[in-house]
C-alpha cells in the first residue's frame, strides 16, 4: 500500500537499542567485586583452606578485575551518551550536573549506610569507632561529599570509594577534551580535530602500563587509569565507524604488551574487555547476549550493590558466624547469606533511590 507524504508526516525515530550485553558485564563486574572483598579479615579461612588454588584465585582473589571492567564499561557508555552532543561550556555545565544528580543520592546514602554500621561495629565490638580502619574528620567527610579525598589524599570511609572519585574526573576531563576537538574542528577547521587532542592523551596514559612512569596502585587522580576509560570510547567509536578498528587493536595490542612486561595485569584486562565490546557489537549481538534476567537484575542494581555491599556483608558474616560453629560449611552458608542480604538491600535502594535520582538526572535537559 502506498501512503501519500505530507507535510504533516512525522519522522518516527527509530527504537532505542538497549545494550543488555553491557549491563550483563556490569552484573558479572559487581558480583566479582563482592567475591573479591569476601573473604577480608580471614572471614573464609577454613572454606578457602580446602579449596584449590586456582578455584580460590578466580572466584575470589581475581575480583578485583570488576574494576577495570566498570572503568571501561563506563567510557564505552558516556561516548555513546556524547555521541550527538554539541559541547560548550554550557553543555558542560549541564552534563556535570547531569551526572552528579545521577550519581550523587545513592553515594551520600551509601555513606551513612557505612557510617552507620561502623558506628554499630564499634559499640559491639567495643572498639573505637573508625570507618574505613580510619578515625573520622570533619575534613575527610567534607572531601567525601565532594569526592575529593583521593586528590587531598584523606582516608576513605569505604575502600571502594576510591573508584568513584576517579569516575568523576573521567566523565568531566573527556567531556571537556570532547568540546575542545570539537571547538577545533569548527573554529579552527582541523580535520583531525579527535586525532590532535586524544591521541597525545591515550599515548600519555599508556607510559603508566608500560612501565615508564612508576605505578604506585591506587591514583589520587585519574590519569594513571586513564586509558582503561579510553580503551571503552574508542571501543565505541570503532564500533560506531568513528575510528578506524586498526587504531584501536594497535592501543589495545599496545596495553597488553606493557601490561604483559611490568606484569600490570589491570590494562591487560581493560583491553580483553574493550575488544570484547567491539567484537559483540560488530556482530550485532549487544543487544541479545547475556540477556539473562538474574544477570540483567543485578547489572541494573550495581551500582547500589556496588556502594553498599562492604558494610552490609559485614554485618551479616559477623553475625551469621557469631551463630554457627566455625567451619567451612558455616562459612559457605553466610557467604551465601551475606550475598542474598546485600543483594536485596540493593534492590530496595535501586527502587526508592537510584530510579528517582535517575528521573532527577533527566530533568537536567542537556540541549536548550
Amino acid at each position: 500500500m502506498n501512503l501519500k507524504a505530507s507535510s504533516t508526516t512525522s519522522v518516527v525515530k527509530p527504537p532505542k537499542i538497549h545494550f543488555y550485553f553491557v549491563d550483563a558485564l556490569r552484573g558479572i563486574a559487581v558480583l566479582w567485586v563482592i567475591l573479591y572483598h569476601a573473604p577480608s579479615d580471614g572471614r573464609l579461612a577454613a572454606l578457602t583452606s580446602i579449596l584449590p588454588d586456582w578455584l580460590v584465585a578466580v572466584v575470589f582473589n581475581w575480583g578485583h578485575f570488576g574494576v577495570p571492567i566498570f572503568f571501561v564499561l563506563s567510557g564505552f557508555v558516556i561516548a555513546h551518551s556524547l555521541r550527538e552532543a554539541r559541547i560548550n561550556l554550557a553543555y558542560f555545565g549541564r552534563f556535570s550536573l547531569r551526572r552528579l544528580a545521577r550519581l550523587t543520592p545513592p553515594y551520600y546514602v551509601s555513606i551513612v549506610v557505612t557510617l552507620g554500621f561502623a558506628l554499630l561495629s564499634s559499640y559491639v565490638k567495643n572498639e573505637a569507632f573508625a570507618p574505613g580502619k580510619e578515625p573520622l574528620s570533619f575534613q575527610g567527610l567534607l572531601a567525601h561529599l565532594f569526592y575529593l579525598q583521593d586528590i587531598f589524599r584523606l582516608g576513605h570511609i569505604s575502600e571502594i570509594y576510591w573508584t568513584l572519585c576517579i569516575e568523576i574526573q573521567f566523565y568531566l576531563v573527556f567531556c571537556a577534551l570532547l568540546g575542545l576537538a570539537q571547538w577545533l574542528n569548527y573554529s579552527r577547521n582541523l580535520r583531525f580535530s579527535r586525532a590532535i587532542v586524544f591521541v597525545p592523551a591515550a599515548l600519555a596514559a599508556a607510559l603508566f602500563p608500560m612501565g615508564v612512569f612508576e605505578d604506585t596502585g591506587r591514583p589520587m587522580i585519574f590519569f594513571p587509569l586513564w586509558y582503561g576509560f579510553l580503551l571503552g570510547v574508542f571501543a565505541y567509536w570503532s564500533w560506531r565507524d568513528k575510528l578506524k578498528p586498526m587504531y584501536f587493536y594497535f592501543y589495545s595490542a599496545l596495553l597488553v604488551t606493557g601490561g604483559a612486561l611490568n606484569s600490570t595485569t589491570f590494562s591487560i584486562v581493560c583491553a580483553i574487555v574493550a575488544i570484547l565490546l567491539l567484537q559483540v557489537g560488530q556482530a550485532n549481538y549487544m543487544g541479545v547476549w547475556l540477556n539473562w534476567r538474574w544477570l540483567q537484575f543485578l547489572g541494573q542494581i550495581s551500582y547500589s550493590l556496588y556502594l553498599t555491599h562492604t558494610p552490609i556483608y559485614g554485618a551479616v558474616f559477623f553475625l551469621g558466624i557469631k551463630l554457627l560453629k566455625p567451619n567451612a560449611l558455616s562459612e559457605v552458608f553466610c557467604l551465601l547469606l551475606g550475598i542474598f542480604v546485600c543483594v536485596g538491600f540493593a534492590a530496595l535502594m535501586w527502587q526508592l533511590l537510584e530510579k528517582p535520582s535517575i528521573h532527577l538526572s533527566q530533568k537536567v535537559k542537556l540541549v536548550n
